[in-house]
């Protein structure tokens, strides 16, 4: 049985659904934004799930391999009625009073137990239960790997801000998290690397506000994401730089050209480096070719968003993606 952690309507999961159903392999897909599958028990060591369409109980300790796809299970997931049934009311005010959610902190302890026991037991991995990075964790050890990367300073006021018009000059800023990412039925907000405009200094110089991430404007001749699975990578060429709209962030418009293209050998060496150290065997790269011709590393994203990659460059990554929940390698 191969388990597949993702969402709702996350096309590549459907793609390699679709494939490895096809060649007769028994799946189990749980969404965290559905209510498709809901947490049983744990008996003996086993951890069991039901379908509620099918009434069928599935033992998560029995899979063969897995794909941490993306987050896979949510705090609804655990609960079938009333969450506050089985709490005093003038303990629940309290604990509402001090903004306590004992619910949601033993939500996340079970799901961290859960997400441990299935990686640890599962013979067949891919990905691992780390879904965010810190971007500034892996800016340092894309830097110990002698990779190059954006200067960057992190900045609590409007003056010192304005220092770092001095020391960076044409500046970007950028979540240092994963961003927001956040969709309701008439709205899409996500957060996007942004230029800093001469005007957003004048308006900010008094200023305090939260520890905010500055980098150094790059000149880019092209850019590159890459998928790296199982020792292989998959790269792209991006010539985002031709169009004002996408020169800061080519992910805001999807109208420019790409190509396959190949990194360097030592590039490629790097850059597995990290992901070894991160401890992920798959996951998406982003980097920058600059008017220099040197590649400067921006970020990696353990998720990777590979459809982007594979279909305009013929890459076939569900397959290889199937292949590897089969065999434990990219090749048939």
């Amino acid at each position: 049985m191969i388990l597949i952690f993702t969402i709702k309507y996350d096309f590549s999961s459907t793609s390699v659904v679709q494939l490895l159903t096809s060649m007769g392999y028994e799946v189990v897909r749980i969404n965290a934004d559905d209510s498709t599958h809901k947490f049983e028990r744990i008996s003996d060591g086993s951890i069991y799930f039901k379908n509620t369409i099918t009434n069928k109980t599935i033992n998560l300790s029995k899979v063969t391999s897995c794909w941490w796809r993306r987050a896979g299970l949510a705090e609804h997931q655990f609960f079938n009625g009333n969450k506050e049934y089985n709490i005093d009311q003038e303990k629940l005010a309290f604990l509402r009073e001090k903004k306590v959610d004992y619910f949601y902190d033993e939500y996340l302890s079970l799901k961290e137990y859960i997400f441990n026991s299935i990686y640890n037991s599962t013979v067949i991995n891919l990905g691992r239960p780390q879904f965010n990075l810190n971007r500034l964790l892996v800016l340092d050890i894309a830097r110990s790997n002698n990779l190059k990367v954006p200067d960057y300073e992190l900045v609590v006021s409007g003056n010192q801000l304005f220092e770092t018009k001095k020391t960076l000059g044409p500046s970007v800023t950028k979540a240092i998290s994963n961003g927001v990412k956040w969709e309701s039925e008439n709205y899409r907000f996500y957060t996007y690397t942004e230029l800093l405009e001469d005007s957003f200094y004048e308006r900010n110089g008094n200023v305090t506000f939260f520890p905010s991430l500055i980098t150094s404007l790059i000149e880019k001749e092209l850019e590159i994401r890459t998928f790296y699975i199982d020792g292989s990578f998959f790269s792209m060429a991006i010539f985002s730089q031709s169009d004002k709209q996408t020169s800061i962030d080519f992910r805001k418009y999807s109208n420019n050209r790409n190509e396959p293209y190949k990194l360097p050998f030592e590039v490629e060496a790097k850059l597995e480096n990290i992901f070894r150290e991160l401890k992920l065997n798959c996951g998406s790269a982003d980097l920058i070719l600059d008017k220099n011709g040197e590649y400067i590393f921006l970020e990696i994203n353990p998720v990777g968003q590979y459809a982007m990659t594979s279909i305009p460059c013929n890459y076939n990554l569900d397959r290889k993606i199937a292949n590897y929940l089969i065999n434990g390698n990219i090749r048939n």
